[in-house]
């Protein structure tokens, strides 16, 4: 059998010698036989067709972990399954894409602002009381960038729990979150209304939410744009003198899986205040309420 040398063999795989060499050192592509004198290398006609998938599969951004994978399982079916996974995931970050694509070319004509001003949402929010609420809560530390994980695992895990229990949720999800601390941590608490006291189980804890007063507004839009709406809550808190009685809640009014647009997400905020029957009462007489 007639061996082509590494030259040969990188120009009718489409691959460079450098590639061929990487991708051997990976064992992807080894050659089948190395002179001992020389250290060139061999390989047959027949991995050709094995380079050129790998350089294929390159194009298209697949890692090569996974190209390895698919290489060494050499199953039509289960190199299919692995590109309908793949192609998900390039659907996912191509409609992130032009999510940015659309936001930049507002920014670039002027019709929206870098940072948004201040938001003045007086006429959109309320002073209410929030009645004392029965939930089953986790609670967990994680950091700021794993916030979103740690919340749909935790909802996961109370949703198997009511199932066990034949319990339907009493209400929205409810999510106290402080703000960060210096390490860029939170302490949250993951909660699901309940009817009435039910049984915890491992990390589920049952729990009540306490009475409280609080400043409410209804956020419209994807969670990653909330800090506008908490930076207008703060303003508004601020400017008119009302003093902050515990973290903020989030209340999550829309499930993400059935309105898969983020524009139809409702998320309500709420902070906790002190209550001054004098202050509440200015800002019901100003026309807020």
């Amino acid at each position: 059998m007639d061996l082509l040398s590494i030259g040969a063999f990188a120009r009718l795989s489409g691959l460079t010698v450098r590639a061929v060499r990487h991708y051997g050192e990976l064992g992807l592509v080894e050659p089948v036989a190395v002179d001992r004198e020389t250290g060139y290398r061999r390989y047959s006609l027949d991995q050709v067709a094995e380079a050129a998938a790998i350089k294929r599969l390159r194009g298209l951004g697949i890692s090569l972990d996974e190209i390895g994978r698919i290489l060494e399982v050499d199953d039509e079916s289960f190199t299919r399954a692995r590109l309908i996974e793949y192609r998900a995931k390039v659907a996912e970050r191509a409609a992130a894409t032009e999510q940015i694509l659309t936001v930049l070319q507002r920014l670039i004509e002027g019709e929206e602002e870098l940072v948004p001003s201040v938001k003045d949402i007086s006429g959109e929010t309320e002073i209410k009381e929030v009645a004392a609420q029965p939930v089953l809560v986790i609670r967990e530390r994680a950091s700021v960038d794993g916030v979103s994980e740690v919340i749909y695992a935790a909802l996961g895990e109370i949703a198997a729990r009511l199932d066990e229990l034949s319990l339907e949720p009493a209400g929205p999800p409810v999510l106290e979150c402080p703000y960060p601390d210096e390490n860029g941590l939170m302490d949250l608490e993951i909660a699901c209304p309940v009817e009435s006291a039910v049984g915890g189980t491992g990390r589920i804890d049952a729990a009540t939410l306490p009475t409280c007063t609080v400043v409410s507004y209804r956020h419209h839009g994807h969670y990653e744009e909330l800090d506008r709406s908490y930076r207008a809550l703060e303003a508004l808190v601020e400017r008119e003198g009302l003093t902050r009685a515990g973290a903020p809640r989030e209340i999550y009014w829309t499930n993400p899986n059935e309105l898969p647009d983020p524009a139809d997400w409702e998320t309500e905020i709420q902070f906790p205040i002190v209550r001054d029957e004098a202050r509440i009462a200015a800002f019901a007489g100003s026309g807020s309420l």
